[in-house]
């Protein structure tokens, strides 16, 4: 750059620093000083003329409209400033045309005509894009006396200038107005793609202020600020994993969104709605005293935003059309019960058991839960028969077995077959110990808890959480059932093996006497899986033909062939009497394991 110009250009700085050194407006000094810089780089990376880039950017808001009297004042200000400094007529003219047109005027602008001017009303757009745009859009709207958000200011559309500088609006309504607007009116292919980034900034916070002004807010459907009362439909699910899947399957689908009533219910005592604040406190309470200390903070937030759901969702959904997904898992179908109880006699609730439906068009597949199914899975089950409107009379069925569940006042519920059954937290306990000694945790060897917890969910059709696992694994350390080393406050921080009680049988905890059956159940399991395979061995040699062998190549054939003959007969007669011995044995520990069932006490 020319001497002469690096002494414009430092005079430009400091003319421009003294013009927006005191905004407060979002065009103070610092957004100044930020445009001149991805200016004079975009300049480089574009091949255009630095100077009158950097120039430009210093000067393209001191004729800003809105910081002056008028347009025309604005512009006059600038002329003056730049006979004053010395610049050349062929530059003045150029800067004075990019100053001119730099103006969004609600999308009314002119388009430059120079790849300068294209250069720096991008980087001006490219600041008011992202996190530092966001920043600067709620400035500007403090300094001009608008509101944050107001659902009842209505969007503005199609404006003319006159309208976007003077007309009623807020900071939200700008990122709709403006800011959502500017990836696409971008000049350069390189502001493009700094643009893409920015702009999901401007996506990301527009999602988090709407769950945020969701929280406990019973007219969210009235006063979303993405939504603006534009929903047709709602889809209920009862988790995360499930309410991603179908954001995923419904972005085409602007009308439609998704709600997610989350506490999985198959834990714990069931909330008591019409008595909500003294359910809630005991629910909590209940997870506090059995469950890990690990995670507890995020495990009582998760909660608290559950029971935010509960509280303000259901009145709103008698309102809209709801489509409740809810397979064959216990959590879904719990959520299922209690939201139809919240909603009595729904005008128009369709269930969809995705599931059911993908079992039905393919035996041969299996899913624990919505949960598990991906996006275009759903899909198809949305494009199939799948949907079933619920009468009255079925939602007053779903109602009474929620009430069913209540009365119970059971602490874990699972589903077998199509019935929701309240059953003792032990349920699962014979599942753990069978999968310690699947594993191996015996005879002293400890293996992680973790480990045993996963193979219980893994190999079990379980949607029970691996917390509640977890809880039991510690309970039947406590009991004696099962021994440990390391410390208890996290699954991950201590391993596990079967004990034998030293006790005599008469002093033997429940937990013990469960451990001991199951160590009993799988060795006569392994001993008949070892019997099975042996008999099958033993059919396959007893149709040995030993000349088939290949003894023919040796030179004494018949020798060979009568000693082998003579070995495998003694063998299948010894066999046959430890066979005869195994077979008694296993009958006998039948007769054990059936006796124990008959007298071992209730729990």
């Amino acid at each position: 750059m020319k001497s002469t110009h690096s002494h414009i250009i430092q005079q430009a700085q400091d003319f421009a620093r003294s013009v927006h050194g005191q905004d407060s407006s979002g065009h103070d000094w610092w957004h100044v000083q930020r445009v001149t810089r991805i200016a004079r780089l975009l300049a480089y990376l574009e091949g255009a003329n630095a100077y009158i880039c950097e120039l430009s950017a210093y000067l393209h808001d001191v004729a800003d409209e809105k910081l002056n009297e008028s347009k025309e004042a604005g512009y006059e200000r600038v002329q003056q400033w730049l006979n004053q400094a010395g610049v050349e007529a062929s530059d003045q003219e150029n800067v004075l045309e990019i100053i001119s047109t730099m103006s969004f005027s609600g999308g009314t602008g002119s388009a430059m005509r120079t790849l300068e001017g294209r250069i720096v009303q991008d980087a001006d757009r490219l600041d008011a894009i992202g996190a530092i745009g966001i920043a600067r859009t709620f400035a500007y709207s403090g300094w001009k006396g608008q509101s944050m958000y107001d659902p009842y200011i209505s969007l503005r559309e199609h404006m003319t200038q006159e309208e976007y500088r003077k007309g009623k609006s807020t900071a939200v309504n700008h990122f709709h107005e403006k800011l959502l607007k500017l990836k696409d009116k971008m000049n350069t292919e390189s502001a493009r793609l700094l643009a893409d980034g920015k702009h999901q900034s401007l996506e990301l916070f527009l999602q988090l202020f709407d769950k945020e002004w969701a929280m406990g807010n019973e007219a969210y459907l009235h006063e979303s600020p993405i939504h603006r009362r534009n929903v047709s439909r709602v889809h209920i699910a009862f988790d995360d994993s499930t309410a991603g899947s179908l954001k995923m399957m419904l972005r085409s689908k602007p009308g439609e969104i998704v709600v997610t009533l989350g506490d999985n219910l198959m834990v714990g005592p069931l909330p008591k709605d019409h008595d909500f604040s003294r359910s809630f406190s005991t629910r909590n309470k209940w997870f506090q005293e059995r469950y890990s200390i690990a995670h507890a903070e995020d495990r009582k937030l998760t909660m608290l935003q559950a029971a935010f759901d509960w509280l303000t969702w259901p009145q709103q959904l008698t309102e809209m059309p709801c489509l409740i997904w809810a397979g064959d898992s216990a959590s879904e179908q719990l959520g299922l019960r209690r939201l139809l109880s919240l909603i009595p006699d729904h005008p128009e609730v369709i269930l969809v058991n995705a599931t059911s439906v993908h079992r039905q068009q393919d035996p041969n597949s299996w899913y624990r839960g919505t949960f598990e199914m991906t996006s275009d899975k759903l899909q198809i089950v949305l494009d199939t028969a799948g949907q079933v409107p619920l009468s009255p009379q079925d939602q007053a069925g779903y109602r009474a077995d929620w009430q069913r569940l209540v009365n119970d006042d059971g602490f874990l519920r699972v589903l077998q077959g199509e019935r929701l059954c309240t059953v003792p937290e032990a349920y699962y306990d014979a599942d753990i110990l069978q999968a310690a000694y699947r594993l191996e945790a015996r005879h002293g060897f400890f293996k992680k808890s973790a480990r045993i917890i996963g193979e219980v969910i893994g190999m079990g059709e379980l949607t029970v959480s691996d917390s509640f696992i977890e809880y039991r694994v510690r309970h039947l350390i406590q009991e004696g059932a099962l021994t440990y080393s390391g410390e208890l406050d996290a699954m991950r921080n201590y391993s596990v093996s079967l004990v034998d009680a030293s006790t005599s049988e008469e002093q033997w905890s429940h937990e013990q006497r469960l451990a001991k059956i199951v160590k009993l159940k799988s060795l006569l399991h392994e001993m008949m899986e070892i019997n099975l395979a042996e008999s099958g061995f033993m059919e396959e040699l007893r149709q040995l033909d030993a000349e088939g062998l290949g003894a023919s190549v040796s030179s004494n054939q018949e020798a060979v062939t009568t000693s082998i003959q003579s070995q495998i007969e003694d063998f299948m007669s010894s066999y046959q009497h430890h066979q005869e011995q195994r077979i008694s044995l296993m009958g006998s520990l039948e007769k054990v394991l059936t006796q124990i069932d008959e007298t071992a006490p209730i729990e």
